[in-house]
């Protein structure tokens, strides 16, 4: 799904709130319908399924949802089985943030580079 391989990807735990709000403003992605169904619940969204490919280029933010156990192999999940996932605590939310091949140059420069040249790496990464 990266639109090229000099990137950095951030991945991130982050809470169901925050997840259901940017939900409200991102491209839906999900073709699994007990995932839709999961987040409709959570979020009081009204996602539907929408199994498409997409790319994501240095700057965009990805939203995930997913399992946090190896589930077995061929196993579909039903509405009320990912449910009980989630409130067995055995999913997660996950932001992933992509960022420009720089992203290491501004690890490496923080403290150590003057404001200016800072700002600069961050913008780059951000943008590329």
């Amino acid at each position: 799904m990266l639109s090229g391989l000099s990137t950095d990807v951030e991945f991130k735990e982050i809470g169901k709130d925050e997840f259901c709000e940017a939900t409200k403003h991102a491209m839906n992605s999900v073709g699994h319908t007990a995932t839709i169904d999961l987040i409709n619940q959570l979020c009081g969204s009204k996602l539907q399924i929408n199994r498409i490919s997409i790319k994501v280029n240095v700057g965009d933010e990805i939203y995930i949802i997913m399992s946090a156990i190896r589930l077995e192999e061929g196993k579909i999940l039903k509405s009320d089985e990912i449910y009980r996932m989630y409130e067995e605590g055995k999913v997660k939310f996950i932001r992933a943030m992509v960022y420009g091949a720089v992203l290491k140059e501004l690890v490496d420069c923080e403290g150590a580079c003057n404001e200016l040249a800072y700002d600069a790496l961050a913008h780059k990464a951000k943008f590329g």
